[in-house]
């Protein structure tokens, strides 16, 4: 009877346990409910007016209208990488579905009153009315990416995880209007996308505040501008066989007042950022022109000159014209001058550069793809433009001559080259040994210290 008292009060305690635990997981699924509705109804009330691409675009004009000195504020461009490949592998809906869980986990990112777009199928982009500094925007630009790469469930059970790139621009004095600004949104994306996936590039950051290094070298730059302290020096292209030069590399200087004769790596990032370079480069360009048709009227010898185009030139709508304006001008035929294209891979990621260098072909520019290495080897690449010249990057040259994988590229490009009647220069050419090697590779032309340096144009009799 005793034993029986007992197990019914075993029981008893079992089960009065059992109800407390399921109370409390019942309170806990509450809980849960009342925050995630509490969450869907915040993003909601942060959603309400939402705005497509054009509302965007009409929404940032009238805030670039209306700004002042007090103005701040932050886009980030979010752009979804290989979007068509996931809507084809997942359906239309689940990915819908993954990009509308991305803005939600946006909004609980970005400060309140934050306005999140739908700005293209694959693109997203972010306005902040805050003032970041360039941690604070850098902070929050990487926990974007991180929300990207958090897998995302679907109806189907499916998981899906985003690869994300993302451009970044503050309103400053360096992005004072609505094309300019989304031209270096487009810029730092292009970039980010350059350095791979889940990456992201914040434009202009180190020039924001009137009292950064950054700005004070600046204002020098526009001083040096005004006093006329650049300068345009010449680097000869040789071919190998002749041993004689087939053109000059156009090469901006500063002439410092108390630094010395600085390369463009000291000032060029600056100059882009600040949009001089677009009537700097046309200035350079210019010069160039002068010089060469001088030097043509000199020595009827058949040699070209050719200019680095930077990112930013190649987004000016005006290039182009502005180029045939100056041609005119000094009666030099187009065919008469190359342009090297430095960033190669904005070609088919920013409208404005693919329709400028198109044109820049039909006009009948030379174009030269610079710096070609390793990470551009896919032959596809060339096949999208239609170029006159390759320029190995110095890095590629020095690789080739001790790996044999790498050297098996360059012959490959060397094939292709002559299939195409593109000429292949070596950058960076230093020593004899050096040289050998590249005729052995069948490379006919050069460039480099070993031909000659950098100098000014009476150096060489330009």
């Amino acid at each position: 009877m005793l034993a029986v008292t007992n197990l019914s009060k075993g029981v008893n305690i079992f089960l009065t346990i059992l109800v407390i635990l399921l109370a409390v997981a019942a309170i806990c699924f509450l809980v849960l409910g009342i925050m995630n509705e509490r969450s869907r109804y915040i993003s909601g009330k942060l959603k309400s007016g939402v705005l497509d691409k054009e509302g965007f675009d009409e929404f940032l004009k009238k805030r670039f209208a209306s700004a002042n000195k007090n103005t701040h504020f932050t886009v980030f461009y979010v752009e979804i990488n290989d979007a068509k490949p996931l809507i084809e592998s997942f359906g239309e809906k689940n990915y819908k579905n993954a990009v509308a869980t991305l803005e939600d986990r946006f909004y609980k990112l970005f400060p309140r009153g934050s306005r999140i777009c739908p700005y293209e199928y694959d693109a997203l982009v972010v306005f902040c009315d805050e003032d970041f500094d360039k941690k604070e925007i850098s902070d929050i630009a990487a926990f974007c990416l991180l929300e990207g790469h958090k897998p995302i469930g679907t109806i189907t059970r499916v998981r899906i995880e985003l690869d994300l790139n993302i451009g970044v621009c503050s309103y400053n004095a360096f992005s004072a209007d609505f094309e300019t600004f989304k031209q270096n949104i487009e810029l730092a994306l292009a970039t980010s996308k350059r350095s791979g996936l889940n990456k992201f590039t914040v434009y202009s950051a180190d020039l924001m505040g009137s009292d950064t290094e950054e700005y004070k070298y600046y204002q020098e730059i526009k001083q040096a501008i005004e006093d006329k302290e650049f300068t345009l020096y010449y680097q000869p292209i040789f071919d190998l066989n002749e041993n004689k030069p087939i053109a000059y590399e156009t090469l901006l200087r500063w002439n410092h007042k108390t630094l010395g004769v600085l390369s463009p790596a000291k000032f060029l990032t600056i100059i882009e950022q600040s949009g001089d370079i677009n009537w700097v480069g046309a200035w350079a360009f210019e010069q160039m022109v002068v010089t060469y048709q001088q030097h043509k009227s000199k020595a009827e010898d058949g040699v070209i000159f050719s200019m680095n185009l930077s990112p930013k030139q190649l987004m000016n709508p005006k290039l182009v014209e502005d180029f045939r304006r100056i041609l005119k001008k000094h009666r030099v035929s187009a065919n008469e001058v190359c342009l090297e294209i430095v960033e190669f891979a904005m070609f088919d990621k920013v409208p404005q550069v693919k329709e400028n260098i198109e044109r820049l072909v039909q006009s009948g520019f030379r174009i030269a793809v610079d710096d070609f290495g390793l990470e551009m080897s896919s032959l596809k690449m060339l096949e999208n433009l239609q170029c006159n010249y390759v320029k190995l990057d110095k890095r590629f040259v020095e690789q080739s001559q001790d790996d044999f994988l790498i050297g098996g590229v360059v012959d490959a490009l060397v094939g292709y080259a002559e299939k195409k009647n593109i000429l292949i220069v070596a950058e960076g050419v230093e020593d004899e040994v050096t040289l050998e090697f590249l005729k052995e590779r069948k490379i006919n032309c050069g460039q480099g210290y070993f031909f000659g340096k950098p100098q000014p144009p009476e150096e060489y009799g330009l």
